[in-house]
């Protein structure tokens, strides 16, 4: 599994917008939440990255927190596999949606 950031310009600053999950085929359970830690710094991803693989975008609802764990951000596959029925090599994520349910200022 690989986490990588895409980043532009918004709002007249360079600043992170997507969280990007890359996984091999198989790698992940659908029927399981996945939990990452988020590296520290994150590793940029430019558009022509993305390549080939099917991905999904990850909704807020689709997102909680470990509260014993800092910066251990939870993705309810179930709940995406059900809204979909097929799994995904790549989860897209909003970094608004990660900084609401990890409850940061900033994470850049």
């Amino acid at each position: 599994m690989r986490i990588r950031v895409y980043c532009d310009f918004y709002d007249e600053a360079f600043r992170p917008l997507q969280l990007v999950i890359k996984c091999n085929p198989g790698e992940l359970v659908w029927s399981e939440t996945l939990y990452i830690s988020l590296p520290a710094p994150l590793e940029p991803l430019e558009a022509e990255d993305y390549g080939d693989e099917q991905g999904v975008s990850v909704l807020l609802e689709d997102l909680v927190s470990q509260t014993d764990k800092d910066n251990c951000l939870g993705v309810l596959l179930p709940q995406i596999y059900a809204r979909h029925g097929e799994e995904f090599e790549l989860l897209v994520v909003q970094m608004d949606d990660v900084e609401e349910v990890l409850q940061l200022d900033r994470y850049y």
